[in-house]
């Protein structure tokens, strides 16, 4: 349903309601937490009780890092439930949204950063850690991870384990006419940035660029060609669905458009090549046309809003900035006051949840981005790559 021909929306949130909202969504993370249990910390995402209770994805490490983005500093609860929980390979996968990685970045970023480094070292360990490819789970995300690592720390070995992932990839890409992919274990081939060649191609561009290898940026751009070629176009927009041999299209981070607009308009900043600029501009117009039936970051209203951000920070044209404040806007009708603070709706709108994917930590997220013009959390890793216009 386009949003232009279904309601007349609220007017556009300023600074200050979105500050407050914000503010009351911590406040009811903090009294919600239950320190008592080992399987999650907050209200979550059922999915955290068949991945692990850390996760950046549904886990407690989104939530905390909300937290820490919101009130300037995590608190020393959750801070301490998180350093005594414990971690190995057998119970925690390798990836960037599912396990070790993600849980070593989010340390890190919290001030963390000695747990962070002897956690990372678990990876290269682990049996699965060359099992799958893409961003969410496999070797680009913790590739990604260890580039972000070696960034903040200065320590080669994080961008020697880069490398690692980088070649693995290189190695294993299908090529042809159409560019570089890698089917799943089942031959189908995912489209998009989280499970697709577009995050892959975004890890491969930032790996050239701190290497200066040529065939990282090779690969890189078959990878994000191919998920081009596989688009479908309507006029001036570009449309996903999840896999090459879906139907229909989706304009989200986790299946869709707005995964695949957030890597062009990464390509456009760093390559400085105007092709780029135009795809990404025509990706990102369904995130700006459609409503979406949840808030989420994953699939939902937040995952559009960060890509319309992503692309007014590169273009400092004003037409995104205004379509990402409608998606705050639109993301405040779904909270639930709480007698203590406010709270979002998890998947299928079911129960209140404050995981990163499917709950309240992400659209927060989202919102703190929106106010700051922030750089973007896993997705922008280099010092001044956003903001800054082309």
């Amino acid at each position: 349903m386009l949003v232009a021909n279904a309601i007349a929306l609220p007017h556009i949130p300023e600074s200050s309601v979105l500050a407050q909202t914000i503010a009351s969504l911590a406040e009811q993370m903090l009294v919600s937490m239950d320190t008592s249990r080992k399987d999650r910390l907050w209200p979550a995402d059922a999915m955290v009780f068949q991945t692990n209770a850390l996760n950046l994805a549904y886990g407690a490490c989104g939530t905390a890092l909300f937290l820490h983005d919101a009130l300037g500093e995590l608190p020393a609860v959750p801070r301490d439930w998180l350093m005594a929980q414990p971690i190995d390979n057998v119970t925690y996968p390798p990836g960037l949204y599912s396990g070790i990685a993600g849980i070593a970045w989010s340390f890190a970023e919290m001030g963390m950063l000695d747990r962070a480094v002897s956690l990372f070292g678990l990876i290269p360990q682990s049996p699965l850690a060359f099992k799958t490819a893409e961003i969410f789970s496999g070797v680009a995300g913790w590739g990604l991870a260890a580039l972000a690592l070696s960034l903040k720390t200065g320590d080669e070995q994080f961008q020697s384990l880069a490398c690692q992932a980088g070649d693995h990839l290189l190695k294993i890409a299908k090529h042809g006419e159409l560019g570089a992919s890698w089917p799943d274990e089942n031959g189908d081939v995912p489209l998009g940035f989280a499970l697709g060649g577009s995050g892959i191609a975004v890890f491969l561009l930032y790996l050239w660029h701190s290497t200066g290898e040529s065939s990282y940026l090779q690969v890189a751009r078959e990878a994000l060609e191919f998920d081009v070629a596989h688009s479908k176009s309507v006029g001036d927009v570009l449309l996903w669905g999840a896999s090459v041999e879906s139907r229909g299209h989706r304009p989200y981070w986790l299946r869709g458009g707005a995964g695949v607009a957030s890597a062009l308009i990464r390509f456009a900043q760093m390559l400085k090549e105007d092709r780029y600029l135009d795809l990404a501009r025509k990706a990102v117009r369904p995130c700006a046309s459609f409503f979406a039936a949840a808030p989420h970051l994953f699939e939902g209203l937040a995952s559009m809003g960060e890509s319309l951000l992503d692309v007014y920070l590169v273009t400092g044209d004003e037409f995104y900035l205004e379509k990402a404040r409608q998606k705050a806007t639109q993301t405040l009708l779904y909270s639930i006051e709480r007698q203590q603070g406010i709270a979002f709706p998890g998947r299928y709108l079911f129960k209140i949840s404050h995981d990163y994917g499917v709950g309240g930590a992400g659209v927060g997220l989202f919102l703190h981005r929106l106010i700051g013009l922030r750089p973007r959390r896993f997705h922008d890793i280099f010092p001044g790559q956003s903001p800054g216009a082309l």
